[in-house]
C-alpha cells in the first residue's frame, strides 16, 4: 500500500504529548519526515535520525515559529505540511477570565496558528504548494460552558482556516481544520471523573476519542488524497456536533 505522505516534509507543533505525539508517529508511518516542535523539552525524546528532528520552541512567539520552518528547510530541504496542533485550555466564564488568562489562551491557541502559517506559507510556495491542518476544537463550532477564552480562540482558528484557504487556494496551498471532541489526552485527564463522564455523555458514540483517531484525520487532510478539500472544519468528535 502506498504511503499517504511519502516524500513529504512536515512540521507538527505541540508534538511532545497527546494528539501531536500521535501525529508524529502517524505521519512518519505514512512516509513523512517531521520537524516536531514543542516548548516542552520532552519533545527531544522523539528524535529519530533522518526522520524526526525535535525543536524546543514556543510557537506563540515569532522566534519559535521561525525556528521550526528554518529547521524544515535546513535539515530536510523544504516544507510541504504544517499541522498547527499546539494549544492550551483554561476553564472560566467571560466574567471570571482575567486579562492574563485571555492573552495566554489566545496566544497559545490562535496567535501560534497565525505565526506558524505566516512563516510556513512562503516555504511551501517555494516548493510549489502544500497543506495546512489546524487543530481547532468542537468548541470552536459548538457552544460549551466555562470556556470563554478557549472557545474564542478555537472559533478564531476556524475563521483563520477559512481565510488562509481562500487566499492561498490559487497558489496550491490547502488549509483545513480538525475539530476534536473529548480526546484521551493529558489536557482532558486533569478533570474529575464526574466532569469527564459529563463530557463523554455529550458524544453519541459514548466514549472519548484517541489521539490517533485525530492524527489519522489530520494525516488524510494533509495528503494528496485530499487534494480537492480546502476550507473545512471537520468534527472528529463522536457525533458531538449533532447533539
Amino acid at each position: 500500500m502506498a504511503e499517504l505522505l511519502a516524500g513529504k516534509i512536515a512540521i507538527i507543533t505541540g508534538a511532545a504529548s497527546g494528539i501531536g505525539r500521535a501525529a508524529v508517529r502517524v505521519f512518519v508511518e505514512e512516509g513523512a519526515r517531521v520537524v516536531a516542535g514543542d516548548r516542552n523539552p520532552r519533545v527531544e525524546g522523539l528524535a529519530e535520525p533522518k526522520v524526526v528532528v525535535p525543536v524546543v520552541a514556543d510557537v506563540s512567539r515569532r522566534e519559535g515559529a521561525e525556528a521550526l520552518v528554518r529547521a524544515a528547510e535546513s535539515v530536510f530541504g523544504g516544507l510541504d505540511i504544517l499541522f498547527n496542533n499546539a494549544g492550551i485550555e483554561r476553564q472560566a466564564t467571560v466574567v471570571d477570565t482575567t486579562e492574563e488568562m485571555w492573552h495566554e489562551v489566545l496566544d497559545g491557541n490562535l496567535k501560534s496558528v497565525f505565526l506558524c502559517s505566516k512563516y510556513a506559507i512562503p516555504a511551501m510556495l517555494r516548493r510549489g504548494g502544500g497543506a495546512i491542518v489546524n487543530n481547532a476544537s468542537i468548541n470552536g463550532i459548538r457552544g460549551n460552558t466555562t470556556l470563554a477564552a478557549y472557545q474564542a480562540s478555537k472559533g478564531g482558528v476556524v475563521a483563520l482556516t477559512y481565510s488562509i484557504a481562500i487566499d492561498y487556494a490559487p497558489h496550491g496551498i490547502r488549509c483545513n481544520a480538525v475539530c476534536p471532541g473529548t480526546i484521551d489526552t493529558p489536557m482532558v485527564g486533569a478533570r474529575t471523573p464526574e466532569a469527564l463522564q459529563a463530557m463523554i455523555a455529550k458524544h453519541p458514540i459514548g466514549r472519548m476519542g484517541t489521539p490517533e483517531e485525530v492524527a489519522w484525520v489530520a494525516c488524510f487532510l494533509a495528503s494528496d488524497k485530499a487534494s480537492f478539500l480546502t476550507g473545512l472544519a471537520v468534527p472528529v468528535a463522536g457525533g458531538r456536533h449533532i447533539r
